[in-house]
């Protein structure tokens, strides 16, 4: 993971999955579609047209989740960064939307920004004239960004539509529980309609894109299912204090204090959001500070055990 540049104080990093896409993007552009609109262009300008479409893509996406970035954090959800990898990108939040209405500003602002970014290229590419390899750049941002927006908006988790549809449906019902158990749901079945319409395409003579539609369904399919079970992670972890799992730190090893870093988890402060905060450190483990003072660790380990002995066999039919 490589951190790029910070924008309004949020670290953009770039996962290495992110360059293996880029080129590949770049290939395909500069192999097909740039040859095919601009057939008097010779192989060196089409691989830099190719090059600066792909750039411009990513760059798109950034602005689709820097978009999502910021509502959230005006709606007080912090937001650790912004990731861009194989599959586009995402802003890392550190905590759910507090309100229904939250969670609908914050889904609904990146395709919003998308069909925007896809308006504006289209607009300049119809306003500037000029060389045909304009037209050919612009056309292909509009086209791809109202892809991307569309894409977005299906129903299902983890896409911004699945995020819509839990958020309308947590307002409707006032069950949170209830409202992601459904979207993941959704999720689960666009994911296994791409599976099965990549694997037709695929025995179809379309490889490439048949295998790329199989790719991403199965990665929304784990996603949705990933969404499911949370459900019954946070029902147990969420009645638990910090103090109840972690592991205590001898006093007598620690008598200075050690601050609150950003990492850091407080006693009190319930097993869920320590859950939270494991998902995004490395070290498998965050330390636990009451007034500046170390008292003890949590981890992964430690929050398996609160797992283990609070056992969900009722939470799904619960949520249900």
């Amino acid at each position: 993971m490589l951190q790029v540049l910070r924008v309004a104080g949020i670290p953009v990093r770039v996962d290495l999955s992110w360059l293996v896409v880029f080129g590949l993007i770049s290939w395909s552009l500069a192999a097909g579609y740039f040859p095919r609109v601009l057939p008097e262009a010779s192989a060196g300008m089409a691989w830099m047209h190719g090059v600066v479409a792909a750039l411009l893509l990513f760059v798109s996406v950034f602005l689709h989740e820097l978009s999502h970035a910021l509502v959230a954090i005006e709606q007080g959800v912090p937001v650790s960064g912004i990731r861009l990898h194989v599959f586009g990108g995402v802003s890392e939040m550190e905590a759910e939307p507090p309100t229904p209405r939250a969670e609908l500003l914050i889904a609904a602002v990146g395709p919003l920004t998308s069909f925007v970014i896809a308006a504006l290229c289209y607009g300049l590419g119809q306003a500037l004239g000029g060389p045909p390899w304009v037209a050919a750049l612009t056309g292909y941002l509009a086209a791809v960004n109202f892809i991307v927006a569309l894409f977005n908006l299906v129903p299902g988790f983890p896409l911004d539509g699945g995020r819509l549809l839990h958020a309308l449906l947590w307002w409707g019902s006032g069950r949170q529980e209830w409202a992601t158990l459904w979207a993941s749901r959704a999720g689960s079945v666009f994911a296994l309609s791409m599976i099965a319409l990549g694997i037709v395409r695929a025995l179809g003579g379309e490889m490439v894109g048949g295998l790329w539609f199989v790719f991403i369904g199965f990665f929304l399919h784990q996603a949705a299912r990933a969404s499911r079970e949370l459900i019954g992670i946070r029902a147990r972890l969420e009645p638990l204090r910090v103090a109840e799992v972690m592991t205590p730190v001898d006093a007598d090893a620690v008598d200075a204090p050690v601050g609150s870093p950003a990492d850091a988890v407080e006693p009190d402060a319930s097993a869920w959001q320590a859950f939270l905060k494991l998902g995004r450190v490395s070290a498998g483990r965050v330390p636990v500070v009451d007034g500046g003072r170390l008292v003890g660790i949590v981890g992964r380990r430690e929050l398996r055990e609160a797992l283990t002995e609070r056992p969900d066999a009722d939470v799904e039919r619960r949520a249900a």
